[in-house]
């Protein structure tokens, strides 16, 4: 499998493994992970992915399965896919500290989701205002089914209707 990226609606070849498209998760900026401001997403400690820069105020699921878990404060949400796969939206850097101030939630853990539900609502100028950077990594955590990721960095993406990020899965 090489690393070239398919054309925009491209369908893969037969002989390459089977992909599972990531969409964008709010309207705004892809990019790539290594340039979120926090060591913790760029440095990939908890996992490859991309991050969008919002231009929206509402986040949705890129993927659709099992909402694993909802953090208290509103800010982060894990999907596990069917083939198993886990998917993090943690919508702003350090925003755990807002205690789920300015942040609306839609959803529940172990809730069915589909690609493209809204998952929470966030009030971007009270995160930027208080100091906080409102860019939302989107993480695939390690899974042994996954052989590759392609990112899709753009500067103007829609929530649903753009691929921010192709997994390549074996």
């Amino acid at each position: 499998m090489g690393n070239q990226p398919a054309e925009y609606g491209e369908q893969e070849s037969s002989e390459s493994a089977h992909t599972m498209d990531v969409s964008a998760v709010t309207d705004g900026e892809v990019i790539t992970i290594e340039e979120v401001p926090d060591e913790l997403f760029s440095a990939k400690m908890i996992g490859d992915g991309y991050a969008i820069i919002p231009s929206s105020d509402t986040v949705y699921a890129p993927v659709s399965g099992k909402l694993i878990e909802v953090a208290d404060a509103k800010h982060a949400y894990y999907i596990e896919t069917e083939e198993g796969i886990k998917v993090l939206i943690h919508i702003g850097i350090d925003t755990l500290l807002l205690n789920g101030e300015g942040f609306t939630t839609y959803v529940k853990r172990n809730m069915t989701v589909e690609k493209g539900q809204i998952l929470a609502e966030f009030d971007k100028q009270l995160i930027e205002e208080r100091g906080f950077q409102p860019v939302i990594p989107v993480i695939i955590l390690d899974h042994p089914s996954v052989s590759s990721l392609q990112i899709r960095p753009a500067k103007a993406v829609k929530a649903n209707d753009s691929v921010a990020l192709t997994v390549h899965l074996v």
